[in-house]
């Protein structure tokens, strides 16, 4: 079991949604001036131990931030909802055989400046191996 199953099965959602504006790490992506597009980043969190003994299970959580790029807030933000939905809580993923369990969004502050919008959406994430 492994972290790039976790980021498989939250790449697979994001790409389920339909977008084809995504930069996803490690990819080359050149958005056109001006343009809305939303960029993505894998924040796993220390795992904890949850049970006794070397080969116990481990909680593994972190949050998948996704970042939406947009010229108004209007359009942020209605792409922002869309996401929520799109990730809502309870949602289980799953990626060659590991269970990838969705604890819900957050919106964060907007990391924008005057000329465009950069609202992050915070999708926080638990699974178990």
């Amino acid at each position: 079991m492994s972290y790039r199953k976790i980021q498989a099965a939250l790449d697979a959602r994001l790409q389920a949604y339909e977008s084809d504006d995504v930069a996803f790490p490690g990819t080359s992506y050149y958005p056109a001036h001006g343009t809305s597009y939303l960029e993505v980043l894998f924040l796993p969190a220390p795992a904890e131990g949850i049970f006794l003994g070397s080969g116990a299970v481990e909680l593994h959580t972190g949050d998948y931030r996704i970042t939406v790029h947009d010229a108004d807030m209007a359009s942020a933000q209605s792409r922002i909802d869309a996401l929520r939905s799109h990730f809502n809580k309870g949602r289980v993923l799953s990626f060659e055989s590991l269970d990838v369990h969705l604890d819900g969004a957050a919106v964060g502050a907007n990391e924008g400046d005057l000329k465009k919008i950069a609202l992050p959406l915070l999708v926080s994430w638990r699974s178990y191996f």
